[in-house]
């Protein structure tokens, strides 16, 4: 239907699996992505054979194998990941074919999930997983031990 915890362990990890490569590690181990992020590994393990069967991230098996990302940090948006994952709202056949099965083009419930869905993806694709590192890295230097503190310490710093 929506959004769901899939997604956001895959961003979680996809995030993490930049973070890693940004400090010089070219390939990392589901333990320690599941590790860090504190994400079940086997779950994780079949999000991240979703996201190798389209090519998001590629993985090399052995000792030395791991992941790493198939795409520049820069060229992945998150709407790509989310779509993969959960074709959101794809569950309601009025957002797949735009028309209500029921009451044909006069729904209005099925206009709504429409509009949101479009207005979802489009936000999403405007950011991409080097954004999120970003916003990861300023969120860092802002204190607090909760988004809403990191936010709160912002608009008082700016105040």
């Amino acid at each position: 239907m929506g959004l769901t915890v899939k997604s956001s362990y895959a961003l979680r990890a996809l995030y993490e699996l930049a973070n890693f490569h940004n400090n010089g590690v070219k390939r990392v181990s589901i333990n320690d992505l599941s590790k860090k992020q504190k994400i079940p590994k086997d779950f994780l393990e079949k999000i991240f054979s979703e996201l190798r069967e389209h090519n998001i991230v590629d993985s090399v098996r052995g000792r030395y194998g791991g992941y790493a990302l198939s795409k520049d940090p820069k060229k992945l948006k998150l709407s790509e990941v989310i779509y993969v994952l959960d074709k959101p709202f794809q569950s309601y056949e009025c957002v797949i074919s735009g028309k209500c099965e029921t009451l044909g083009s006069d729904c209005a419930v099925g206009y709504v999930w429409k509009m949101v869905n479009t207005i979802l993806m489009k936000e999403l694709s405007k950011i991409t997983l080097a954004d999120l590192l970003e916003i990861g890295k300023k969120l860092e230097l802002m204190g607090g031990n909760t988004v809403e503190e990191k936010i709160n310490n912002a608009n008082e710093r700016g105040s």
